[in-house]
């Protein structure tokens, strides 16, 4: 069975999640002093308020320099969304090398659920808790 080629969704969904993942390991470079000085946040700058996503940014540099317990305190969201990026990676390749398998759909769809859960119930946690 010849490998699967690579749809436009999947070509765009890979190039975000390879975007996201090389983006945690350039923000690593930026000294964590500099970030945490920095507004990064469009909600914090222009209605002067947190949001959910609020340390993105600051957990995924924490995940870039391999301080997981660091990128969980500043947003819980950061590792999962790693996570989510690295296996859309893995899921795109894995279909390009082992086209027989046939649960790469289901994974996909698990990572995906998984990202949207842990987003809805950050947000609600933080809107409501």
């Amino acid at each position: 069975m010849p490998a699967r080629r690579l749809t436009p969704v999947d070509l765009f969904a890979l190039a975000v999640a390879c975007t996201a993942v090389v983006a945690a390991f350039v923000a690593a470079q930026i000294p964590p002093a500099s970030l945490a000085t920095t507004r990064l946040c469009w909600s914090v700058i222009l209605l002067h308020r947190e949001c959910p996503g609020c340390g993105l940014t600051r957990s995924f540099a924490a995940i870039g320099r391999g301080a997981f317990t660091e990128a969980n305190a500043l947003n819980p969201l950061g590792p999962i969304f790693f996570v989510w990026a690295a296996a859309v990676i893995a899921v795109r390749l894995g279909r390009q090398v082992a086209p027989r398998f046939r649960y790469w759909s289901e994974i996909d769809i698990a990572f995906a659920a998984t990202a949207v859960l842990s987003l809805i119930t950050r947000s609600l946690l933080f809107y409501l808790g």
